[in-house]
């Protein structure tokens, strides 16, 4: 009775227990505990009690009492009023029981998770309590750098990196390190509390010169940067080159108008007609025939008599579980890879519950538990978790300000190395992924499916 009384009047219970608690001392840190968002995370808390900690009770909460973070009492852990967002989350440290410490293990850090936990412990009439702040901080994406324009007698350069937390600082420096004044600014925030920053500068002549961009946040904990390098031959022929856009600018309006004319001619629509032109000329490499390969499909991937099409069913087939299957995860490869040359395919999409596309290597892992990123072997994106985005690493750059597409373009240059998407429906850019080396290994066309989706390969 005492013990409800004091819960149901607060400032009651630490008027009276505070002369109780001289017996039972808890600390947590000095300072802030710093994570990075999809890690976990240990909040420390230690305890000094003269007595048994046998019966001790104790409870991390956040603002309120209740619902609670964790609790643990009567030798075993409680979550009848577990905030929901901790649900399967949390786990007691209790081996440090005899360590006298009752550390909480928080797995795979969100970014609303931030914040201050107090850790209250009580035996019988003696308590304590002691307050860890978390913060939570996130990597984004390595800067990606555009030549804009010509402006102002230099070119305009753009700097862009999103997926940040706290706000980042984009910052320019020359070859000697120092740092630059930007033209222009930009920080904006999307609705999970990421970050994303832009920022300009005006690059004129003055000699061969590199240039760098930096990115990190305000914690300096994480850092991404990239960096370019012009020669002064750019600007030099700088004029020449906006005489030469000018002439092309012109000679392409003009062709616009004459393909319009000879589509009506041919009595066929010129949006469709001149589609068929973009998708012929937007990306001048070879079109490849994708055929999905059925010895690699996931027994719950149901292929079309034609192996051109996929869609998930979630019912076992009988088949075999061969090395080259991918299981647990509902993927397929294409039948044909490549190992030199450039291809892109399409990918038209029927969203169920989620979706990747993309390319792997030969020797990706099929069995067992595997990342999608380019360290597995796995370069893609997709729809996941609701968000539309990249699957980078270490972190995945979220697309928000693209509308995810109903048909993606895939395209591969193998010599290069370079993979890269965009959007049919709007015929714009979707993401290019960093260069890289595929080392000789065969690259074929990949894709997972979520729960009722349902992929057919173009043409």
């Amino acid at each position: 009775k005492k013990k409800l009384f004091f819960f149901c009047f607060p400032s009651t219970r630490n008027h009276f227990l505070r002369e109780l608690s001289a017996l039972l001392n808890v600390t947590g840190t000095p300072g802030p505990i710093t994570v990075a968002m999809g890690k976990d995370v240990v909040l420390p808390c230690r305890f000094s009690l003269e007595h048994s900690t046998q019966d001790i009770e104790v409870t991390w909460f956040r603002e309120h009492f209740s619902p609670f973070v964790h609790r643990y009492k009567g030798g075993q852990d409680l979550y009848g009023d577990q905030m929901l967002q901790y649900q399967g989350r949390t786990e007691l440290l209790k081996n440090g029981l005899a360590n006298d410490s009752v550390d909480l293990k928080i797995f795979r850090v969100q970014l609303s998770d931030k914040g201050n936990y107090t850790c209250f412990v009580l035996h019988g009439l003696e308590y304590d309590e002691a307050v860890v702040e978390l913060r939570v901080t996130a990597g984004g994406s390595a800067p990606l750098i555009a030549l804009e324009r010509y402006e102002d007698g230099g070119i305009r350069v753009a700097c862009r990196s999103a997926g940040w937390y706290p706000q980042p600082q984009v910052l320019w420096q020359d070859p000697q390190g120092q740092h630059l004044p930007s033209l222009s600014e930009n920080v904006t925030q999307d609705k999970s509390g990421l970050f994303a920053a832009e920022s300009s500068i005006i690059f004129t002549r003055g000699g061969n010169q590199k240039l760098s961009c930096r990115v990190r946040h305000a914690l300096h904990s994480q850092e991404q940067g990239s960096a370019f390098y012009i020669s002064d031959p750019f600007f030099h022929n700088a004029q020449p080159w906006m005489t030469a856009l000018s002439v092309v600018l012109v000679a392409v309006v003009a062709l616009f108008i004459i393909a319009v004319y000879l589509c009506k001619l041919k009595g066929n629509v010129p949006e469709r007609c001149l589609g068929k032109a973009w998708r012929k000329y937007a990306v001048p490499i070879e079109e490849v025939k994708v055929v999905l390969d059925p010895d690699t499909a996931h027994c719950d991937l149901v292929l079309s008599q034609d192996c051109k099409s996929v869609k998930r069913e979630d019912t076992l087939q009988d088949i075999p579980d061969i090395p080259q299957r991918f299981n647990p995860w509902r993927c397929v490869l294409g039948r044909e890879g490549f190992t030199s040359g450039r291809h892109y395919w399409e990918v038209e999409l029927v969203d169920g519950g989620g979706w990747t596309v993309g390319v792997s290597r030969e020797d990706v892992k099929r069995k067992g538990d595997i990342e999608f990123k380019p360290e597995e072997g796995i370069w893609a994106v997709g729809k996941w978790a609701g968000n539309f985005q990249a699957l980078t690493s270490p972190n995945r750059t979220l697309l928000p300000e693209i509308q995810t597409p109903k048909r993606v373009r895939v395209s591969l240059d193998y010599e290069e190395g370079r993979v890269a998407f965009f959007s049919v429906d709007e015929e714009i850019p979707i993401f290019t992924f960093p260069l890289v080396s595929f080392e000789g290994i065969r690259v074929h066309p990949w894709v997972w499916l979520g729960p009722g989706t349902w992929l057919k390969m173009w043409p």
